[in-house]
């Protein structure tokens, strides 16, 4: 499959925004506690490399592009390394890619769903890691090196080995529209791993990829 997957042992967590944080949004709250079955979920976002294995395996082209940021699918209007996570895809895009990794691998793989994601990130302690952030209109900083995505292992992981789960891009969810983990745009104050936004599945954006997940147990 050329990625690397983290088993995310079952457990039960609390989803949302604790505390009397004063950047949290109304869709963070309030905090619930959810539990989760177990399940394997990808080292990384998916690197433009995989994807364009893809492309060459199936000669894939979108029925329909709403780019933004977008020089086309798959491109953005800026640089990035075989190593750096595919964007400029819309979630149906996404899963088209799935479906044929679904064949390649007889495998249930998926996008995460916001709790599995959440889960992850929190066990994770994913805030108490490096990121990929804005860093002001220079792009870099002693923190954040890197103007607009960076490789997908360029920076250290969280706890349970799972990198870029804070910045770099934001991540779609199983749930259509859904996108969670802030992207290489996103200011300090928002990483969070209760943060969400929506957009439309049928969108591309530059600051937009995603990770998988396979939902089977631990052997």
């Amino acid at each position: 499959m050329g990625m690397n997957f983290v088993y995310v042992k079952s457990g039960c967590f609390i989803m949302g925004c604790e505390g009397n944080n004063p950047n949290c949004y109304m869709d963070e709250k309030p905090p619930v506690k959810k539990c989760v079955k177990g399940f394997w979920i990808s080292e990384t976002e998916v690197p433009l490399k995989l994807w364009w294995q893809f492309v060459k395996s199936t000669h894939y082209r979108p029925a329909k592009k709403d780019l933004w940021g977008c020089e086309d699918t798959a491109k953005p209007m800026f640089k990035q390394t075989p190593e750096d996570p595919v964007v400029c895809i819309s979630w149906l895009d996404a899963q088209a890619f799935i479906n044929w990794l679904r064949e390649k691998t007889k495998l249930p793989i998926d996008l995460p769903t916001e709790i599995q994601w959440e889960y992850a990130c929190k066990k994770g302690k994913s805030e108490t890691v490096p990121a990929n952030y804005w860093s002001g209109f220079g792009g870099r900083s002693q923190n954040d090196p890197f103007r607009y995505t960076s490789p997908v292992k360029a920076l250290p992981p969280n706890k349970l080995g799972l990198y870029g789960m804070m910045g770099n891009v934001w991540e779609m969810m199983k749930e259509k529209g859904l996108i969670k983990g802030c992207g290489w745009e996103s200011k300090r104050k928002l990483l969070r791993c209760s943060v969400k936004m929506r957009v439309s599945p049928e969108r591309s954006y530059d600051t937009i990829g995603f990770r998988l997940v396979i939902n089977q147990p631990s052997p």
